[in-house]
């Protein structure tokens, strides 16, 4: 499994007119931030800058990217919705005025991977700290699970039935099995490797071969349809395998009094939260704030003339009693 080090650093700052300053600092390898694990924002509104220093006592280079912008509302950061790779982590910033006083509202989500019910070998494995190999038998479960999304996403272009689905799988299922047990389980799937550097790729000739079988009972061109709708699933594993070892840091300041939130420090005025890649591992890693801030001329004055009516009814039912 590809070993990662990256440290990310996220500050957001609420203004009392409800926006608010969002800032990622990311540092680590060249090849480590440059990765599609957790993009930083780069293009307008955000303003960026790429910093290289070197290490103490070594010649590596530590790269850092600073990514800043004044928002408001919520921001997604990804938007096609449809895509299942990214780590998505929207954020939202409200502000709700009330009559004494006005509320801000911090939320941000870490959306879970699921890894335990996409690939529950995988996520056996990124939890084994000794363990830096992913294994063909991971592969083989990342493939399957590839296919059976691959399939499902293209059902709706491409009519297939459940039983033919279910033959299609059954026959991969059978043809690693097969090749686990004959010990040959190391060679089909290097057959799929080429120069990129990712830890999983597409097995387009594995795929080609065993889609054969069925190629009369499927529509025309199912197989590479079928290739085309597994390659974002096949990025959304690598994503989560290179989010091992990430580490995060958030610090949010809000206007007011603090009167909610799951920080895990407090430190004078800055809410701190430290988390990794193993809290959004299966279930969502939520951020979350809530401030007031009280407006003492509204109260005074709402106190003075809730006075002054009381004052008005007391002297017209005296008024009213003195003249019956």
């Amino acid at each position: 499994m590809s070993m990662q080090c990256v440290e990310t650093l996220i500050t957001v700052r609420v203004f009392p007119d409800g926006k608010y300053h969002m800032k990622f600092r990311t540092e680590g390898d060249k090849e480590d931030i440059f990765n599609q694990d957790f993009p930083i924002p780069m293009s307008s509104p955000w303003a960026a800058e790429i910093i290289e220093k070197g290490k103490e006592d070594s010649d590596e280079t530590v790269h850092i990217i600073i990514s800043e912008a004044v928002l408001s509302g919520n921001t997604l950061f990804h938007t096609n919705i449809n895509d299942p790779a990214p780590l998505r982590h929207p954020i939202i910033v409200q502000k709700k005025n009330r009559l004494f006083s006005t509320e801000y509202f911090l939320r941000q989500v870490f959306k879970g991977r699921h890894v335990h019910q996409k690939y529950p070998l995988m996520a056996i494995e990124m939890q084994d700290t000794g363990n830096d190999s992913t294994g063909k038998i991971v592969e083989t479960e990342i493939i399957m699970y590839c296919l059976k999304a691959g399939i499902e996403d293209i059902r709706g272009k491409m009519a297939v039935s459940d039983l033919m689905k279910e033959r299609i799988l059954n026959h991969f299922r059978g043809v690693f099995y097969k090749a686990e047990e004959e010990g040959k389980l190391f060679g089909i799937m290097d057959e799929s490797h080429d120069e990129k550097e990712e830890t999983f790729v597409l097995p387009k000739q594995l795929i080609e071969t065993n889609f054969r079988p069925f190629l009369a009972d499927l529509p025309q061109n199912f197989t590479e349809a079928c290739m085309d709708a597994m390659i974002p699933y096949i990025d959304e594993a690598n994503i989560t395998v290179n989010l091992h070892d990430d580490t995060f840091k958030f610090s949010g300041i809000l206007p007011g009094a603090i009167t909610h939130t799951n920080a895990d420090s407090i430190s004078n005025d800055t809410l701190w939260w430290a988390f990794n890649y193993e809290d959004f591992l299966n279930d969502d890693y939520i951020i979350e704030a809530a401030s007031i801030v009280y407006h003492p001329k509204k109260i005074q004055i709402a106190i003075v003339a809730g006075a002054l009516i009381l004052l008005i009814g007391l002297i017209f039912t005296f008024i009213k009693r003195k003249t019956s």
